[in-house]
């Protein structure tokens, strides 16, 4: 991952602009610099604000028109940002140039990882004479800086949950998940999955409410975003806004800490001024502090899988899920190496959820939340190795409409899973299998 370096000035800049005020920011941030830029409003999610610039309306499937505008209008290079929902074949209005980049689109709806899909978004630009740019390079004043932001800044506590988050998120990165965190005096609270840094901090502040009665936790933790190593920031930029601010202070946290140079700050007064009355701290960290916690931490390097899983049960799972297997097995052993990792869900490349508090049964049924309807059973639960697997994870794992099971062992506790266990998943029509965490993580 390397940083952004600010494009020669003037710019002519193309926005495929999404949800959110990021667009219209990087749109006021380039003309205010004697630049000119040009919008592809995308149907449904562009802000209304982007219409005082140049600007053409489009569909997601209007590939071809966004193309034209873009070269209409003089413009070579282009930027990416803003919320995208996934789009859906069903309510497309395609035109030429989507046919014609149908290998391009084919690819995006066929990756498994984030990342994988990114790449086939980059590539299908590209390919058509637009250079693709990330926000770093035609507004870096919108990235966060090192240090405070705020008023108020980290204690000591803070430090050193912030490094455990910064080396956390960096650890998983390499398994392409994750690019938030909440650790609490040096106990890992939250990990993001599919649901986003929102949804993962508002579980945060429920289990919080639950436990009201604790006095210990007021005020405590911190929100850690950074990018995942190897990350392309041209289109995956974390970003943090008053929103953040906001859902941080619901959460009773004490602040949020982000890479700096590497995650944007939206509406930057708003986030600031949020911050100072909500006495949340927002700090950037450098990317030689990040790199030294990753370092520093427990973890010892890439956790690659020994073995195959061993099959406990009378139903073998299919060759298709073996990828999400040992992607499983490989992440769930990065996790043990943090001491941390009750379950995670992964189905068809995507990790759907990650349990770091919470029981398996929960991290189950958050992912089955974000599942599609399937005819036939899809996906995998992998459950941490010092979890007790009994029925009712088996019952949510067939109520999710997963294939099967793998329950994480260390190298001291040889699997004994046999007998009741073992029929009720062949009565369920799960594979229900073993996978040994590696020799580091196990001890």
């Amino acid at each position: 991952m390397s940083g952004q370096s600010p494009l020669s000035e003037p710019l002519r800049i193309g926005i495929v602009a999404g949800g959110g005020s990021l667009p219209v920011e990087i749109a006021r941030s380039v003309e205010a610099r004697g630049g000119f830029v040009h919008a592809v409003m995308i149907e449904g999610q562009a802000q209304g604000a982007l219409r005082t610039f140049s600007h053409t309306d489009a569909s997601w499937a209007e590939v071809g028109k966004a193309i034209k505008s873009f070269k209409r209008a003089g413009i070579k290079d282009i930027v990416l940002v803003g919320r995208m929902v996934r789009p859906r074949f069903k309510t497309a209005k395609p035109d030429f140039g989507f046919l014609r980049s149908l290998p391009a689109v084919l690819r995006i709806f066929r990756a498994g990882g984030d990342d994988a899909v990114l790449r086939a978004v980059i590539e299908m630009f590209e390919r058509r004479g637009l250079k693709v740019r990330g926000v770093g390079e035609v507004a870096p004043e919108l990235l966060v800086g090192d240090g405070p932001m705020t008023d108020l800044g980290p204690s000591e506590t803070d430090d050193a949950d912030i490094a455990l988050g910064m080396a956390l998120i960096g650890a998983l990165g390499r398994h392409d998940i994750g690019q938030a965190a909440v650790i609490s005096q040096g106990q890992i609270e939250a990990i993001e999955g599919a649901e986003g840094t929102d949804r993962m901090v508002a579980r945060v502040a429920e289990r919080r409410r639950l436990a009201a009665g604790d006095p210990l936790i007021r005020s405590r933790g911190v929100l850690i975003k950074r990018p995942k190593p190897g990350q392309d920031l041209r289109v995956d930029l974390p970003a943090i806004g008053p929103d953040t601010v906001q859902q941080v202070a619901d959460a009773r946290l004490s602040g949020i800490a982000a890479m700096s140079g590497y995650v944007l700050a939206a509406s930057r007064f708003e986030l600031i001024s949020a911050a100072e009355r909500q006495r949340v701290f927002v700090a950037g960290v450098s990317d030689a502090m990040a790199q030294g916690a990753l370092s520093a931490a427990a973890y010892r390097g890439d956790s690659s899988v020994d073995s195959d899983a061993l099959v406990f049960g009378g139903i073998d799972p299919q060759p298709a899920v073996l990828a999400d297997i040992q992607r499983g097995m490989r992440i769930m052993s990065t996790l043990a190496e943090f001491g941390t990792g009750s379950a995670l869900v992964i189905r068809k490349g995507r990790v759907y959820s990650i349990g770091a508090g919470e029981s398996p049964v929960e991290v189950i049924e958050r992912a089955a939340a974000f599942f599609k309807p399937s005819r036939k059973p899809s996906g995998v639960a992998v459950i941490g190795h010092r979890q007790a697997l009994d029925d009712a994870i088996i019952d949510a794992a067939a109520a999710a409409g997963l294939e099967g099971l793998i329950v994480m062992y260390g190298r001291e506790v040889r699997p004994q899973h046999h007998g009741a266990i073992v029929a009720r998943a062949d009565a369920a029509k799960l594979f229900i299998a073993g996978g040994q965490v590696t020799e580091a993580a196990a001890t």
